[in-house]
């Protein structure tokens, strides 16, 4: 199921779920969040701090690389606003930021 919203609503549910990054976290191969820090922001125990650096540029920059990375490959590349998770397992939560769209192939692009 396909929901389109808000940012303030995108972080609320981001906290009903598991995404990508979650599950790194979790397994303890994420460079920036403990499983501890991951269950903190879940439960709504963190502290909330602005923005890092890196998350900050990579955000302003990411519609610079996907253009980029259009214009190199030749496919196309559609912003995704969309919150993805399947019906019968809510907790399963896709945030992607770009799909490629080409009737060749399908799949998604993460530009970090």
């Amino acid at each position: 199921m396909n929901t389109q919203i808000d940012r303030e609503k995108f972080l609320e549910n981001r906290k009903k779920g598991i995404g990508g990054s979650d599950v790194a976290a979790i397994l303890g191969f994420s460079p920036y969040k403990s499983p501890y820090q991951l269950w903190l922001d879940k439960t709504g125990r963190s502290e909330k701090c602005d923005q890092n650096e890196s998350a900050h540029f990579g955000n302003l920059l990411e519609d610079v690389v996907a253009k980029e990375f259009s214009r190199r490959s030749g496919m196309k590349v559609q912003r995704v606003k969309q919150q993805l998770f399947l019906e019968d397992h809510p907790w399963a939560i896709g945030n992607i930021d770009r799909a490629v769209i080409n009737p060749e192939i399908s799949g998604n692009v993460r530009f970090k």
